[in-house]
């Protein structure tokens, strides 16, 4: 204790920590020293709860809202209520999701007995004719997801399946093996590095979708961070309205994620609260080209110049916007730059299976320079298996999803692509241009491309949900903050006179007649459930009734 005391009074003895004792000693005299004890402890606490604000990429409201909804769900009854809703929630899922064709028996455990090829066949015939997609994607009822149409479609179906056969028991992990495979690949990566206006360093890798190809630039830039920088602590800066694979890099990584809203009016990401969110620890900001939800381009050139500027990298997602962007001033379009011709532009992620009409599952994600690319392979030369090293999440990956989507590229060419285009700007055009005209409707923004977003400011847009996707079965996106709607055109949508369009524009005004009429009515059914969806504050819960979705997914009906 006499050791204790000689340290304070040496430290009484200095003239700032002596004079800041002596206060303290004053502030407390009053109270016992337990009482300073745990007024420490009790300060100490809320020192590192303000850490842990300051350091989080959420808005302090959110996160005391936040904190304050976990302290209520430790009660028993909040608790319970809670359960009790995710329940009633999770059996709507199960009700709507799990359906099978009559007599169809479900195989809960591996069968004893093969089965023969021809029953196989059988069953498989059952399970496509009761999805009856296809006359759902002939109607052009489905918003994006079925990218490919047109009158030869069942034609290029069946090229595309017989070159996948061709390759199907083929593993670019074995290059030596496959070397066909490996060129197919390097040839589809110089394909598309080439439509983006990649230099001579330009380079790139395909990955199995959009998500693993942003997933895997946090990953590159993670890395180059700590590599060129020294940085420890990564953080990357992006718009509200960019796509949540980011969200899922950051958290997969240890990145940092800062959201910025975006530019109310236009949609398009604010660049200068962008850049004020930047600090000598971000590895990189991003932009769209287009964003999901709106379908607007962000101001990409913009961008690039100030993560040139501070020295970070750049990404422009091009995913949606894929084998559309590239073709859109040889169309004849205005339209921004955003690709490797903009300076300080360093990666872009583009997928083939969206406007590249190739098979699901191909994606390519583009650098501008080997160097960054090397940052994202993954090496373990140690292993006692032998030097091993991948360039991305997978060892093995199916060949014959680079064998058809090289042919669906080569298939069809810059002429092609260009036709597609044309079609598909045009008719997005035209039902941007009809929705405009129906009463109680505008859109969100105007489209750059081919989603086409819209709202009301006359009735509930969720009320819309039960007459035109239950009642008329068209199959569109339901956005949230702020509630809207959209469609992403396709092929699909593309026809002789515009006779799909036309037939989504009929219904469209059909179902909002009644809505218009009636503005005071609140949403029932689907439309008060998304409706509650937007309105909880607890987002907690929301995560909760997720997950039960995607539990469904995987339940055996």
């Amino acid at each position: 204790m006499s050791g204790v005391m000689d340290m304070l009074l040496v430290l009484e003895k200095q003239p700032i920590i002596g004079q800041l004792l002596i206060w303290f000693n004053h502030l407390t005299r009053h109270y016992k020293s337990w009482q300073v004890a745990f007024g420490t402890l009790f300060a100490a606490m809320l020192y590192k709860r303000a850490m842990v604000i300051l350091k989080s990429e959420l808005p302090v409201f959110d996160q005391l809202k936040k904190y304050v909804f976990g302290i209520a769900r430790l009660i028993p009854y909040v608790q319970n209520k809670i359960n009790e809703e995710v329940g009633t929630v999770r059996t709507s899922f199960e009700k709507s999701m799990l359906k099978l064709p009559e007599g169809w028996k479900s195989n809960h455990t591996l069968p004893l007995e093969g089965f023969s090829d021809s029953e196989i066949k059988s069953r498989i015939q059952v399970l496509t004719d009761f999805e009856d997609v296809k006359t759902r994607q002939e109607q052009g009822k489905v918003s994006g997801t079925i990218y490919v149409g047109g009158g030869d479609l069942e034609e290029y179906t069946q090229m595309l399946t017989e070159v996948y056969g061709a390759f199907a028991w083929t593993n670019p992990l074995h290059p030596n093996v496959f070397p066909g495979v490996r060129q197919m690949e390097a040839e589809v990566i110089s394909m598309c590095t080439g439509l983006f206006n990649g230099g001579a360093d330009a380079c790139g890798l395909m990955t199995s979708g959009g998500t693993e190809s942003i997933v895997m630039a946090c990953k590159a830039y993670r890395e180059w961070g700590a590599a060129t920088k020294g940085i420890t602590q990564p953080n990357m800066v992006m718009p509200r309205t960019a796509h949540p694979a980011f969200d899922k890099g950051c958290q997969f990584l240890g990145i940092q994620c800062r959201k910025i809203d975006e530019e109310p009016g236009s949609r398009r990401a604010n660049v200068k609260a962008m850049l004020r969110a930047c600090d000598s620890n971000t590895i990189f900001m991003v932009g769209s080209a287009p964003q999901y939800p709106h379908g607007v381009v962000d101001p990409i050139s913009e961008l690039a110049a100030g993560a040139k500027r501070i020295g970070c990298g750049m990404h422009v997602d091009c995913c949606l916007g894929s084998f559309l962007v590239p073709f859109m001033k040889q169309c004849g379009y205005e339209f921004p730059d955003f690709d490797f011709s903009v300076p300080g532009v360093t990666t872009i992620s583009c997928d083939t299976h969206k406007y590249g009409f190739s098979p699901k599952g191909s994606s390519v994600i583009m650098y501008s320079s080997p160097s960054l690319r090397q940052h994202q392979y993954s090496v373990f030369p140690d292993w006692p298996g032998g030097v091993y090293g991948t360039p991305g999440v997978a060892g093995s990956r199916p060949g014959a999803l680079i064998a058809a989507t090289w042919a669906a590229l080569v298939h069809h060419g810059v002429d092609g692509y260009e036709r597609n285009v044309k079609a598909i700007i045009e008719t997005s055009r035209y039902i941007a241009e009809g929705i405009k005209r129906i009463p109680g409707l505008e859109l969100v923004a105007e489209p750059d491309l081919s989603v086409v977003a819209w709202t009301s400011n006359v009735f509930d847009i969720n009320r819309l949900i039960d007459p035109f996707v239950d009642g008329c079965g068209w199959d569109v996106n339901v956005l949230q903050f702020p509630a809207a709607i959209h469609i992403g055109v396709t092929m699909a949508h593309v026809s002789s006179g515009n006779t799909i369009a036309d037939a989504f524009l009929a219904d469209l005004a059909k179902s909002c007649a009644p809505l218009v009429a009636t503005p005071e009515i609140k949403g029932a059914g689907a439309a008060a459930m998304y409706g509650m969806a937007q309105a909880v504050p607890d987002r907690s819960v929301i995560d909760e009734v997720t997950r039960a979705f995607i539990d469904t997914t995987v339940k055996i009906a």
